[in-house]
């Protein structure tokens, strides 16, 4: 073994000879017991050998031109740091080396997450899991899959986020859902919602120790724009025309015509519509019964129960009455198999554009069933009854509609008050006073 001494630079490493056999060693003459090792490969390497206890080992830090020498220099006074405060380099790099990457903690967490949190007695719903494995999978993965878990910075949590937001990560594939092909899009929305399920991996892999920190928890990017259409009576009047139309004509399928139907006349969501079973229909007493597992807040709220008003009772007699085959779902896929009804959102795209409805998402029949019913006197609190809202805080969105009904009473006992709005306030007064 050949051992020289000289401050190890870029010129000293590069004249470091190649040995035929073994290992040469050039110390470095600043930094006590900082190295670089040459081998008959012509591979050096930079290290540290150091005394831990009774035991005296070697810590390689990397391999020439990975790193520079000044870098490998700054990395060797760090660990020689920790050893004197009492930490292992070698110990700690093994560790690193045995904890989970990302990649097989996404892998566990889809595993072990769902049966853990039906133990918790409030489970995900199966959609909502579903979500997170397309976000980890379709984003993080090819991000950050390699890195070590639990070392995961939040400088790299937020370029990661970037990177989605900038569309790094967009592209189409194959085989990501049961029918069809679909296309991973890439900005702010997705990165929010990769935010939230990136966020919600941490937090499972701390309480399974895992990891310790959380680097997407503090991480900033603002509130989603609430986007709000509500529409008018004599849109909703062109659009139920536009669907009628469109069905004589053969132009829609009468499928997506009910389910347009139901959703405006019941105010449920998407997917409690077009996933709606035979078995949650109760047409007897007008009522749609779903389980836990089949809304948004069940896990809070328990069974939702939607009362059915006479139309939405007769879409869905005369759909019942109408089925040669009354199979599970009240809207079953047009194409066979087991599944239910998919495409609803490019069939409504079609009947809004040919109703002249522009700006409109199937969302926001759910909102304009909300604004009828407030128009009809319902309170805050009904509304959040009758959308199945989990708090308050959802239903707040409509709180400018209800002050606009305020507003009008408010102006309509002012009226009566002052016809003709010709008494100033000190009038008023006066005459109140008076008595008068």
């Amino acid at each position: 073994m050949t051992n020289v001494s000289a401050r190890i630079s870029k010129r000293s490493v590069d004249a470091l000879p190649v040995p035929e056999t073994g290992e040469a060693r050039l110390w470095d003459t600043e930094v006590r017991g900082f190295l670089c090792r040459a081998y008959p490969s012509s591979r050096k390497t930079y290290a540290i050998k150091y005394r831990f206890g009774r035991t005296q080992r070697i810590y390689t830090l990397g391999t020439h031109g990975d790193l520079t020498p000044d870098t490998a220099r700054a990395e060797a006074q760090a660990a020689l740091a920790k050893v004197r405060s009492g930490l292992d380099p070698a110990v700690a790099k093994q560790e690193l080396r045995d904890a989970l990457t990302v990649a097989a903690l996404i892998d566990k967490y889809l595993q072990e997450g769902p049966k853990e949190d039906r133990l918790n007695g409030e489970p995900k719903r199966a959609s909502s899991w579903a979500n997170d494995a397309s976000n980890l999978n379709c984003h993080v993965r090819p991000l950050l899959g390699r890195v070590v878990a639990c070392a995961v910075t939040t400088d790299q949590a937020e370029a990661a986020l970037a990177a989605i937001q900038s569309g790094k990560t967009a592209r189409k594939a194959d085989g990501a859902r049961k029918r069809g092909r679909v296309r991973i899009t890439g900005g702010i929305g997705a990165a929010r919602r990769v935010r939230g399920a990136a966020s919600a991996l941490y937090a499972w892999a701390i309480r399974n120790k895992h990891a310790t920190e959380n680097p997407f928890s503090g991480i900033k990017m603002g509130d989603a724009p609430v986007r709000e259409r509500f529409l008018t009576r004599a849109e909703v009047g062109r659009l139920l025309d536009t669907v009628a139309d469109m069905e004589t004509t053969g132009a829609l399928h009468p499928s997506f015509g009910d389910a347009i139907r139901l959703l405006l006349l019941t105010g449920a969501r998407r997917t409690e519509i077009l996933g709606l079973q035979w078995s949650e229909v109760d047409l007897t007493n007008g009522l749609l019964v779903l389980p836990p597992a089949r809304t948004k807040a069940g896990g809070k709220n328990g069974i939702r129960r939607i009362d059915l008003s006479p139309p939405a009772l007769e879409v869905l007699s005369r759909r019942q009455a109408g089925a040669a085959d009354l199979g599970a779902y009240v809207f079953p896929a047009l194409r066979g198999g087991a599944g239910h009804l998919i495409g609803l959102r490019p069939a409504f795209l079609r009947v809004c554009a040919q109703a002249g409805l522009d700006g409109l998402r199937v969302h926001d029949l759910r909102h304009s069933y909300a604004s009828f019913a407030i128009a009809d006197g319902a309170s805050l609190h009904l509304v959040g009854k009758l959308l199945g809202h989990a708090n308050t805080r959802s239903t707040e969105r409509y709180a400018h509609i209800d002050r606009t009904m305020t507003r009008d009473a408010a102006a309509s006992i002012a009226a009566k008050i002052m016809p003709g709005g010709r008494a100033d306030t000190a009038e008023v007064i006066r005459l109140g006073a008076t008595g008068r």
